[in-house]
């Protein structure tokens, strides 16, 4: 008995499915690359259409960005600060006008090793809302950590003109005062940090060694 070999029969590949209203992208370019006529077109959806998709994509970014923010949480857990990193930039990608994401993108970025990051995302949140003492506090830390000290202290000083209760904003402000050599004002510092919490472990050593 002999076998048949069949020729195979050539076959048109099933296109991918599309969302309906909208023209499949692209994948395969057109022609050399030309300024004038782009290698990849994707003709526009009528104007009467356009504002329901710009809704249904602002929705969609906003899932997203819930979504990528849930991840990065996830991995804050575990102490991974590299893996939830990227998820919050992807979360403030797509959510660009929710400061806590960026606020909490400038702590990892900190937390990694990104100062110019941590900085930039701070001052996003601060240009949104000047009042917000966290980011006051955390913008100070993070040029304290640079030797800013001038700077630093700024931060940490509109930071209590926002919270003025917050002992470890008192201290931290008046270690910045004590590397400017403002020695009077470094120790009023700290004594008002020890009003506040008398139990303040740095704040009574600062007092202590304040000179």
């Amino acid at each position: 008995m002999t076998n048949a070999i069949k020729t195979p029969i050539p076959t048109t590949p099933t296109p991918a499915p599309t969302r309906p209203g909208f023209q499949p992208i692209p994948t395969r370019i057109r022609d050399v690359r030309d300024a004038q006529v782009p290698p990849l077109v994707v003709n526009p959806i009528a104007d009467q259409n356009r504002q329901a998709v710009t809704e249904s994509l602002t929705e969609l970014g906003s899932r997203l960005a819930d979504i990528h923010r849930t991840a990065a949480e996830a991995w804050l857990s575990q102490g991974e600060y590299d893996k939830a990193l990227p998820h919050l930039e992807t979360a403030a990608t797509f959510a660009p006008t929710e400061m806590e994401y960026h606020h909490q993108l400038g702590f990892v970025r900190y937390i990694t090793g990104d100062d110019v990051g941590a900085i930039n995302s701070f001052n996003m949140v601060l240009a949104n809302d000047n009042t917000n003492s966290e980011a006051w506090f955390n913008l100070g830390m993070v040029l304290f950590g640079q030797s800013q000290f001038a700077e630093a202290e700024d931060c940490f000083r509109k930071s209590l003109d926002h919270q003025p209760g917050d002992a470890q904003t008192w201290n931290n402000r008046g270690v910045c005062l004590w590397r400017l050599n403002r020695i009077p004002d470094a120790r009023a510092c700290f004594q008002r940090a020890l009003q506040i919490d008398p139990n303040d472990q740095d704040a009574v050593y600062n007092l202590a060694n304040v000179r």
